[in-house]
C-alpha cells in the first residue's frame, strides 16, 4: 500500500514538471548509440535504475552507485538546484511524503539527482540540502552529463538547457515506460 501511494504521488510530481513541446523531448533524449552502462543483476528488470554502472557523488562528495540503494524503497526525483518554481516543489512534496510516512523513518530513501551538471557541484547540493532541511535519510547526487541522461532515461524524465542555463522539462504524454518511474524498488 505505501508503495503503491509512493508511486502515485510521484507520478503527480513529475506531471507538474512540464513547458515545452513534444519536439524538444525527443532532441534531448540519449541517442540509440549511446554506450551501454548498465549490467545485469538478477532478478530486476534490464531497465532498472539499480543497474546502472555510472558513478554519481553525493553531497558530501562520496562516491555512490544507485545500487547501493537497494534494499529500501526509494524516492527519487530528478531536479536542479537554480530551478526557481518546479524542483523545490518537488523537494517540497518528497518531504511531505517523508512526512507523511514518518513510521517508516529509516527504511525510505530520499534522492534527489542533478541534471546541471555544470553548476551542481556536491558543496551547493549540500547547500540546498541545508537550506531546504533535508535529513539524513537524503542523498543528493551529481553525475556526468551521459549518467545523468541514462537516469532520466529510464525514469522516463526529459529535459532540455535552455540559453540562460536553465532546463525545461517537456510535457509528458502519457504513462511512464518503466515501472516503478519515481520510486524505486528492489526484491526483498
Amino acid at each position: 500500500m505505501k508503495q503503491t501511494l509512493l508511486l502515485a504521488l510521484s507520478f503527480l510530481l513529475l506531471a507538474g514538471c512540464s513547458s515545452h513541446q513534444e519536439e524538444a523531448a525527443k532532441a534531448s533524449l540519449v541517442p540509440p548509440t549511446a554506450p551501454t552502462t548498465t549490467r545485469p543483476v538478477a532478478g530486476l528488470p534490464a531497465e532498472s535504475v539499480y543497474q546502472l554502472l555510472d558513478t554519481f557523488e553525493t553531497q558530501d562528495k562520496k562516491p555512490l552507485l544507485l545500487s547501493e540503494l537497494a534494499g529500501k524503497p526509494t524516492v527519487l526525483a530528478i531536479v536542479f538546484t537554480n530551478c526557481g518554481y518546479a524542483c523545490p516543489r518537488l523537494t517540497d512534496d518528497m518531504k511531505a511524503i517523508e512526512a507523511s510516512l514518518a513510521a517508516s523513518a529509516g527504511r525510505i530513501n530520499y534522492a534527489l539527482v542533478s541534471f546541471d551538471v555544470a553548476r551542481d557541484t556536491a558543496e551547493q547540493l549540500k547547500k540546498y540540502a541545508t537550506d531546504k532541511d533535508l535529513g539524513k535519510n537524503w542523498v543528493l547526487l551529481h553525475g556526468s552529463d551521459e549518467a545523468v541522461r541514462t537516469l532520466s532515461v529510464l525514469l522516463n524524465v526529459q529535459y532540455e538547457k535552455t540559453e540562460d542555463g536553465n532546463f525545461d522539462l517537456p510535457p509528458i504524454a502519457g504513462p511512464p515506460k518503466t515501472r516503478g518511474s519515481g520510486v524505486l524498488t528492489s526484491p526483498q
